[in-house]
């Protein structure tokens, strides 16, 4: 895509589609089993950018998948969004552009939350405002077309995908943020919220080599005594803080590492349905 060029503007993305175009030429098809087409149309998908051209690739798929080299326009034998569905659940296992292109565009929001030192991210940062530690402000300019306007409209789909981390403590906030297994604190222990003083503070801030150093504004009445037992109880545990930065941490794998084809297994809502097709 040509620097600075408009992303929405159709005509700068022809030369994708002619590489798609001529990678699913019709003629190919003479030579391909309908499981060979299924191969190659996702073999396409995977080597090109899908962020906006949606409808105009799902349109050179299809004719490749059921017209072939005919002349004459081939019938659907089922409908597209049975196709895009998981070969598990009795699909063809055809990627569902929309769903791909949003994992495509989510991995940023990954790299953004991360990446606190790269040159793009202080760019980002500084033209449009940091919210928090983790991202910047909602884009709401008038004008113009922004790239992250498009991304950052993801943050609140691909925030519940991850959980925090917790490392120097430096960008978590020990209120705020869900950085506990059991939840966020500030909703499950509100009356505690509300004694307690820097509200706003990160957990390197209010943790000590002693133990936490909690302020509030009051002695605890005899009725809060048992709820401000059980809320330091349920931080007892913290082990400490590590030398790394914290970080979001990816629900999909055991690694923590955001992965675009697991983020698409996880919006992929064909997983939720029963079978299509019976295949055993």
């Amino acid at each position: 895509m040509p620097l600075g060029a408009k992303s929405k503007t159709l005509e700068i993305w022809n030369g994708v589609i002619e590489k798609c175009e001529k990678k699913l030429a019709r003629w190919k098809t003479q030579y391909l089993s309908r499981g060979g087409r299924l191969t190659l149309i996702n073999s396409v998908l995977d080597a090109l950018p899908t962020y906006m051209i949606t409808k105009r690739l799902d349109s050179i798929r299809r004719k490749f998948l059921w017209q072939g080299n005919k002349v004459n326009r081939g019938f659907h034998l089922v409908k597209w969004n049975a196709v895009t569905t998981g070969k598990k659940n009795g699909g063809l296992g055809i990627k569902n552009m929309e769903l791909h292109g949003k994992a495509l565009l989510m991995k940023w929001l990954c790299k953004y939350s991360n990446e606190n030192q790269t040159l793009w991210r202080r760019v980002i940062g500084a033209k449009y405002e940091n919210e928090d530690s983790w991202m910047t402000k909602i884009v709401t300019t008038p004008y113009g077309i922004s790239l992250w306007r498009s991304i950052r409209a993801l943050w609140e789909e691909v925030k519940p995908k991850f959980k925090m981390k917790v490392g120097n403590g430096n960008k978590i906030k020990f209120w705020k943020d869900e950085w506990h297994e059991k939840g966020n604190l500030e909703t499950l222990f509100p009356d505690i919220y509300n004694l307690a003083m820097f509200q706003q503070r990160t957990i390197a801030e209010l943790w000590t080599p002693q133990g936490w150093n909690f302020i509030f504004r009051r002695e605890p009445n005899d009725w809060e005594v048992m709820r401000l037992a059980e809320f330091l109880n349920l931080v007892g545990n913290f082990t400490g803080l590590q030398a790394y930065e914290d970080m979001f941490w990816w629900k999909g794998n055991n690694k923590g590492e955001f992965k675009v084809h697991s983020a698409y297994r996880l919006m992929d809502q064909s997983s939720q349905q029963s079978p299509i097709w019976p295949w055993k």
